[in-house]
């Protein structure tokens, strides 16, 4: 095998721990107007941020969230707490740049837009990517995966954000919050069944299935719609049926959205092919 050459040297995922000393030093740096991120959060936005519960700090919002840097370094094993710093610090950016650059201008250092770099660029290396849900003031890190961002362009604001959401990293093993999000898409696609069905019957038939035999539209673990088989699932088995539930209905919401631009494509072959 022949030697790098120094692009493919530098495009080469970096150590994470390396990463995150990068990123806290590059969080310390006083790169907007003189100001930390930190500083600038606490002196211009904190107070009208919605999602602060009732710290009056960053370093409280560190605390709370077990993210100080030690914590972190700490517990660098644990995928969850890295995502947690890196979306404590994605918000910071939101706030800063919905606060200050937006609205006043771009008075800010080289070391900021580096920040904002090393914080995409560790939480793709990861697996996940940024999304920012405007209308909610907060922005969520998320696993990747194309069907999500095809249908949140395609539905309402509201029920796009719960798309999104699904997909986030803290809620895994949170299946009462799955299911609610769950029962907001099966909203959408009941009125869809009919031109899916013309489309795609099996994909129609299967997902109706499964929204009303796993526990997610129906109490299917006791009462007048059990299933012996639903009630002695795992809750591990029954997360994963909801996931299957949920990529099924991404898919059908796809195929739906997809039969006016099949329809305008036969149109174009028969004025091209006579």
């Amino acid at each position: 095998m022949g030697r790098k050459n120094i692009f493919e040297i530098l495009a080469e995922k970096e150590d994470i721990a390396y990463q995150l000393d990068r990123i806290e030093t590059l969080l310390s740096e006083r790169s907007i107007d003189g100001w930390t991120l930190e500083e600038f959060v606490d002196e211009y936005c904190i107070r009208d941020w919605k999602y602060r519960g009732r710290c009056t700090s960053c370093r409280e919002i560190r605390e709370r969230l077990c993210v100080t840097f030690g914590e972190v370094k700490k517990n660098i094993e644990d995928i969850n707490v890295v995502l947690n710093y890196l979306e404590y610090i994605s918000n910071l950016i939101w706030l800063c740049n919905e606060e200050y650059i937006d609205n006043i201008g771009e008075f800010y250092d080289a070391e900021y837009q580096y920040l904002q770099e090393n914080v995409i660029g560790l939480v793709e290396d990861l697996g996940y990517e940024i999304k920012v849900l405007d209308e909610e003031q907060r922005v969520l890190i998320v696993e990747k995966n194309p069907a999500v961002t095809a249908v949140s362009e395609i539905v309402p604001i509201k029920l796009s954000n719960k798309v999104i959401e699904y997909n986030h990293f803290r809620l895994k093993g949170e299946l009462e919050e799955k299911r609610k999000i769950l029962l907001s898409l099966a909203d959408k696609f009941e009125p869809l069944r009919k031109q899916l069905k013309n489309v795609n019957p099996n994909l129609e038939s299967n997902t109706g299935f499964l929204l009303n035999k796993m526990n997610i539209r129906h109490n299917n673990k006791e009462g007048k719609n059990a299933s012996e088989y639903v009630a002695n699932l795992a809750d591990e088995e029954l997360e994963k049926w909801y996931d299957e539930t949920y990529q099924m209905l991404l898919l059908a919401m796809l195929e739906v959205d997809n039969i006016e631009r099949n329809r305008m494509v036969n149109e174009l072959k028969k004025i091209i092919e006579g």
